[in-house]
């Protein structure tokens, strides 16, 4: 393997014989990962030269003079290598070249319906659209449950319902029992878009709108869920402003009041119909815009879940303020029943890396009777994840009822205090609060996460406070006694009791300390493969220590002395490097720039390398200083050389490599005294 270490940008003007060379290919190519393997070079100063299935890079193209054939032959073998490297993955970014929404409905009911939604769709998509690359498709996707199936539809592009039944197995024939007809329908469908999700290269779904009123909406609403957090999914739906709640679940899933009712093509329903497919169309260009303009960055913060209550925002608020400064994006979610299975489905499908479930109110209200109660698998989500985990007891000291006279009789004589005219609070009972702990502590003591579990002995609400309607020592005590109890403690499960109030800076700073220490022990503990060994390190600061004859070493660190970066980075680093020893394995040579310790990491992790190039571009630009190089304390740009050249010493000392340099080395006897 052969890897070149920061390619110099272009200084010189082109000569004759390489004019045409650039004009033949992109004079910038890019692998767009995330371990930073990128080309850039325009080629007037440097040409590549492939002999023996290495490959050497030489200075100045007219001093060597390479010929014109050999050199095109290089380049040509070098950007195959680059374009199969690239298109690896499923997983990086890749622009499709075909963009399809689906438009869904009951043709058997709704056709004249879905055939304007499907025009005005298609006309706002064409001008919307303009700036895309990529093609847009608009199929229209039957989910019919009655006894007759459109025979022949010429108006549009669609999937029978036949198609989609098909997806589920079994017999398409038509169900005679609505209930199960509608049922079968929704998993078809289901399964449909699933399958299409996965389609062949070149296709990807870029959202769904569908149309439908009680039944129809059932029949959609379910499936346009199972669709990833971002897709645009729209229903036009009669039952849009009534209980939404199981329509929408915990997505994203918007849904659009039809005013009238769906039963023809009208005054009123034209407007609605075409205000959505607008709406509809501008989530889907303005996602796939998006999605261009963020192909080539990956989001560098980790992402934190916490729950929230107004009665503990002054706690949530200085912890996300704080979590901001430590480097993390916080997402904030409302503990209203809903609010904590968004947050435990965001933790299942991978978007947050750690949560604080500062406000657990919804177990009071599913163990006594509210309406923003969670349900039996409250914190699974997080356990099954395993990701880290602070927990407190934020507002267990309510329950939460609509307006005061819904409050069901038998809690009436209770301590009551109306939040305002649609919500009235409970304060909860010593007994009731005994129910609350045994409730956490046994899915705590299930779990196999790193938790910390903070305990405010002052007050677990702004309600909860002295003076406050809500303060009872004696029964926020019991559930301080009652989880210090029942959880089982070791190293990765721990209760702290602060005497502090919920609000306080100071338990919001504790929050965040408590975290930073389990997510650091996460971290080490994590079984994704460090990028240096124990071993490597040792070895290098031993003959550091031994040797005296390079002295410039410690300019800077070696590679193995840096933290380990975070483990889906290093996920993602070891899958492309064992794509790129498949290359090896092939014969195929393999090209890489970067420089300092992020290219020295990757010679360690790869096992060695065949050949290392260091030079010096006259620029601070190198070892990627980029813009703040100014600031930095070098003389000139073989200083900036000089630190590379000590940050990949343990490469060259421990593994079978030779190194040739550029001319400022020849004058450094200590550089070439480490290497003998």
């Amino acid at each position: 393997m052969v890897w070149l270490v920061g390619f110099a940008e272009n200084q010189t003007e082109p000569t004759e014989n390489t004019m045409d060379l650039t004009r033949n290919i992109e004079t910038r190519w890019a692998c767009e990962m995330t371990c930073e393997l990128a080309v850039s070079t325009s080629f007037w100063r440097e040409s590549l030269l492939i002999l023996h299935g290495h490959l050497i890079m030489f200075h100045d193209t007219q001093s060597y003079k390479l010929k014109r054939k050999e050199l095109k032959h290089s380049l040509n073998s070098l950007l195959s290598t680059l374009i199969s490297v690239h298109s690896f993955d499923s997983k990086m970014p890749h622009h499709p070249t075909t963009l399809r929404v689906f438009c869904v409905g009951t043709l058997d009911t709704k056709f004249h319906e879905l055939r304007f939604l499907y025009n005005s769709l298609r006309s706002n998509l064409q001008r919307f659209s303009t700036h895309l690359s990529s093609k847009v498709e608009v199929v229209v996707v039957d989910v019919s449950a009655g006894p007759e199936e459109p025979k022949s539809i010429q108006d549009f592009t669609f999937v029978s319902r036949s198609e989609v039944l098909s997806c589920c197995g079994g017999s398409n024939a038509y169900e005679s029992d609505r209930g199960k007809a509608v049922a079968r329908m929704c998993q078809g469908l289901e399964k449909f878009l699933k399958n299409s999700q996965n389609d062949k290269e070149g296709v990807a779904v870029a959202g769904v709108i569908g149309i439908g009123g009680s039944g129809g909406t059932s029949i959609l609403s379910s499936p346009f869920r199972s669709l990833p957090i971002g897709v645009p999914k729209v229903i036009v739906s009669t039952v849009a402003s009534g209980q939404t709640e199981p329509y929408v679940g915990t997505s994203d899933l918007v849904l659009f009041p039809s005013i009238v009712d769906i039963a023809g093509v009208n005054s009123v329903s034209k407007v609605i119909l075409s205000n959505a497919a607008a709406a509809f169309a501008g989530m889907v260009v303005g996602r796939a815009i998006q999605s261009l303009e963020d192909s080539s960055s990956v989001g560098d913060k980790p992402t934190i879940g916490i729950t929230m209550f107004g009665v503990t925002t002054p706690c949530v608020d200085a912890v996300k303020d704080r979590l901001n400064k430590e480097g993390y994006e916080s997402l904030v979610f409302h503990a209203t029943g809903v609010g904590g299975r968004a947050m435990e489905n965001l933790v299942r499908e991978g978007f947050i890396q750690g949560v604080f479930d500062i406000t657990t109110t919804e177990v009071a209200d599913y163990i006594v009777g509210g309406v923003m109660a969670c349900d039996s698998s409250r914190f699974d989500a997080i356990s099954e994840k395993k990701v880290p985990l602070v927990l407190s007891v934020g507002a267990l000291d309510m329950v939460n009822f609509g307006a005061k006279d819904t409050i069901p009789q038998e809690f009436q004589q209770r301590n009551i205090y109306e939040h305002n005219k649609q919500v009235s609070l409970m304060r909860t009972t010593v007994e009731e609060n005994k129910k609350f702990a045994d409730f956490i502590a046994n899915k705590l003591n299930n779990s196999s996460s790193k938790i910390r579990v903070c305990l405010p002995e002052k007050g677990i609400s702004a309600l909860d406070a002295p003076g406050k309607p809500f303060h009872d020592p004696k029964a926020t005590g019991t559930l301080l006694h009652e989880l210090q109890r029942l959880v089982r403690t070791n190293d990765d499960c721990q209760v702290k009791v602060y005497p502090r109030h919920i609000n306080d800076l100071e338990f919001a700073n504790a929050l965040v300390d408590a975290f930073l220490e389990i997510n650091e022990s996460s971290t080490k503990d994590s079984t994704h493969k460090q990028v240096a060994s124990p071993e490597s390190i040792d070895r290098f600061r031993k003959d550091d220590d031994a040797s005296n004859a390079s002295s410039f070493r410690n300019i800077g660190y070696a590679p193995s002395e840096f933290p380990d970066a975070k483990p889906e980075t290093l996920e993602k680093t070891r899958f492309i490097l064992q794509q790129l020893k498949s290359q090896i394995d092939k014969g195929i040579p393999i090209i890489g720039a970067g420089a300092g310790t992020g290219i020295s990491a990757k010679f360690e992790e790869a096992g060695g390398v065949d050949l290392i190039v260091l030079y010096n571009s006259g620029r601070f630009r190198m070892a990627g200083r980029g813009s703040l190089a100014g600031l930095l304390p070098f003389a000139d740009a073989n200083a900036v050389v000089l630190d590379m050249a000590n940050e990949v010493l343990p490469v060259c000392l421990y593994f079978t490599c030779s190194m040739r340099s550029y001319n400022i080395f020849l004058l450094l006897t200590s550089f070439q005294a480490v290497l003998i």
